[in-house]
């Protein structure tokens, strides 16, 4: 029989509840079409074992809404169909980057922070900064670690979903993050690849063109990995360890209560801004240049044509 915390599902290598808080349950499946699909069968399924209709009482298998995780991560070593904003593909049948799905209740975000926020509502809009500035963080920290007191590159966001490597050969920054929520029933699911052990490439014209690629494998040796780590493990460590993050922040917050939730977030993800950074608007007809100026308290950016000066509020329009 299974024990408690690791546990054979019908199409999933294992399911563990963390072994740091139960309330956070791991998922992984080697090969799928994508982490966020997955991730949407998991919630319409409530959680339960599809082999099987009974549940053994011993193995906490969810039956009927019964025993739900509070959050959960659902990972895959390979996605043969995997997609970023505006549908656009994210090349992932290699094996060796950082394909996960977290899945939060929405009551989490929408009841429990904002009581913990004395009443006052955290814009959802605020959702994708906070996740940006948590792979961020993991992102920077990895490349400590491994750098040994080496120089790094320097880790930037960009509004309002990607997480940047500076690279001074070329004077660019380079995408090694991408994030992706959407929602399920009562779920908020937050899509999350991270380029580790290679950069795929992006086309620089047609429907699925974007910004250059980079991976964390560049500025970080093979030789640099405990002896027995693959690129696949660091992978999966890695989303594991941004999950729990997120899902500790929003359920066991060491600052329980706080007027500030709002503008933490905000202050957080604006440590890792570029400000200089030359964008360029990626759905409008004429691609205009812009900078970010600034970002408004329910996450809207403000930035500034190049060319015409002409400042504009964005809500949803997504950047090169």
């Amino acid at each position: 029989m299974a024990s408690n915390n690791e546990i054979t599902l019908g199409r999933y290598s294992f399911r563990r509840k963390h072994a740091q808080d139960e309330s956070l349950w791991l998922y992984h499946v080697e090969t799928t079409i994508s982490t966020m699909d997955e991730a949407k069968l998991l919630v319409e399924s409530k959680f339960v074992d599809e082999k099987n209709d009974q549940c053994d009482s011993d193995n906490h298998t969810a039956l009927d809404g019964t025993d739900m995780p509070k959050s959960f991560v659902i990972s895959s070593t390979s996605q043969t169909n995997g997609r970023g904003t505006s549908k656009r593909k994210w090349e992932s049948a290699q094996t060796g980057n950082a394909l996960f799905t977290v899945g939060i209740q929405q009551s989490a975000w929408m009841d429990d922070l904002k009581l913990r926020n004395y009443g006052k509502m955290v814009p959802l809009t605020l959702l994708p900064l906070k996740v940006g500035t948590v792979v961020a963080s993991h992102v920077q920290k990895f490349l400590l670690d491994c750098a040994k007191n080496k120089p790094i590159p320097r880790v930037t966001v960009k509004w309002p979903n990607d997480v940047l490597l500076y690279n001074d050969v070329i004077a660019s920054h380079e995408k090694v993050a991408g994030i992706l929520i959407e929602s399920s029933q009562d779920w908020l699911l937050i899509g999350i690849g991270i380029n580790v052990g290679y950069a795929p490439d992006i086309p620089s014209e047609g429907v699925d063109y974007g910004r250059n690629a980079t991976a964390l494998c560049k500025y970080c040796p093979r030789d640099e990995l405990n002896k027995d780590q693959t690129w696949v493990d660091v992978a999966t460590q890695l989303g594991r360890a941004i999950a729990f993050d997120l899902h500790s922040w929003l359920n066991h917050s060491s600052a329980s209560f706080s007027t500030q939730i709002g503008d933490n977030i905000l202050t957080e993800w604006k440590s890792y801004v570029d400000w200089d950074m030359e964008l360029v608007l990626r759905d409008t007809p004429n691609r205009e240049k812009v900078t970010l100026k600034e970002v408004l308290d329910d996450g809207r950016a403000v930035v500034q044509e190049t060319a015409t000066g002409l400042k504009r509020t964005l809500v949803s329009d997504y950047f090169l």
